[in-house]
């Protein structure tokens, strides 16, 4: 993989649907740096890999998803 556009963590806040409509538009991987440092990739993902992704993670939903998971997160 190419890593070729970094941009830091703070312009990435700022310009976020910038930065995410140029990895769509492009199709190339956008490196975020925290401190000069690669931190974080964001790349578009095939429609094939995403067909090798299936069944990889198994989520289980238990009660009402709507419900809060955090006893007393109402009262806040």
């Amino acid at each position: 993989m190419h890593l070729s556009k970094r941009v830091g963590k703070r312009e990435f806040v700022h310009h976020t649907s910038k930065y995410l409509k140029w990895v769509e538009t492009q199709g190339e991987p956008l490196v975020i740096t925290h401190h000069n440092k690669p931190d974080l990739v964001i790349a578009k993902i095939k429609s094939h890999s995403f067909e090798k992704m299936r069944g990889f993670a198994d989520v289980k939903v238990h009660g009402d998803i709507n419900e809060p998971i955090l006893l007393g997160y109402d009262e806040w």
